[in-house]
């Protein structure tokens, strides 16, 4: 069989642009799953939920009590927890800020915000207020807390740039962020790690920094698997005119 030279030509190119493929392919990073997709698994029962996030050997909360004490509360203070799921922290801050302290418990998902006012009242708990938010937002009043907690969560945000923007509109001037997630290290973190969460802490930080927010703490021997992060509203510094200029 023979091949003539238009045909060699036609061969060859296939042959490239397979090979270019091959090689686009090869290059690709391992994808992780979009926040999205992550957080369809809320829609299920609340229920399973709470026994996978409130057990013994589960790292947040085996450390609940550390973590209530590096979010320095105290009675009074009006505490947002996004991303709250079961509610658990939510329940715990109660406590520490009442009297007269509120939280708000903000989630994405119905069935989580309604297992929520279904404890609270279980436990008669009544300075929680749930919120319902949505990927683009966490539904709070600008200037209505004084802390906001991220824990686990924040890998979970489908709009993360949108969040940190009305997250910054809801802290009151010296407010203070606390961020708790997995560190992310190839070839180190476990797989679940990998192929879960979208970016490691240097990431995060970023984001963190690039929204207006100033980092003030840095903790990672809390935990096995995850970093404590604390930030504040970084404000603009106002400077007064000369007196000459005021004149």
């Amino acid at each position: 069989m023979t091949f003539r030279r238009k045909d060699l030509i036609w061969v060859l190119v296939v042959d490239l642009a397979f090979a270019a493929l091959t090689c686009v392919a090869a290059q690709q990073p391992t994808i992780t799953p979009t926040a999205k997709e992550l957080n369809k698994s809320f829609d299920d029962d609340a229920a399973q939920w709470t026994e996978r996030f409130e057990h013994e050997g589960r790292a947040i909360y085996d450390k609940r009590s550390e973590i209530l004490d590096a979010m320095e509360l105290k009675p009074g203070m009006d505490v947002a927890d996004v991303g709250a799921g079961s509610g658990l922290i939510s329940r715990l801050i109660a406590r520490r800020v009442t009297p007269g302290g509120t939280v708000y418990a903000v989630d994405i998902a119905k069935n989580m915000v309604d297992h929520i006012i279904k404890t609270a009242v279980e436990e008669k708990i009544t300075n929680i207020k749930p919120v319902l938010g949505d990927p683009h937002s966490p539904k709070l009043a600008p200037n209505s807390v004084d802390v906001v907690c991220i824990i686990d969560s924040y890998h979970h945000f489908e709009y993360p740039g949108d969040m940190l923007s009305e997250i910054i509109k809801a802290l009151r001037p010296n407010g203070v962020l606390v961020l708790i997630d997995f560190k992310r290290i190839e070839g180190v973190s476990r797989d679940f790690i990998l192929k879960m969460v979208r970016a490691g802490e240097g990431t995060f930080t970023d984001e963190f920094l690039n929204a207006g927010f100033e980092l003030i703490e840095r903790r990672d021997d809390m935990f096995p698997e995850n970093y404590l992060l604390k930030f504040k509203h970084r404000r603009p510094t106002i400077h007064s005119a000369p007196a000459s200029a005021q004149r």
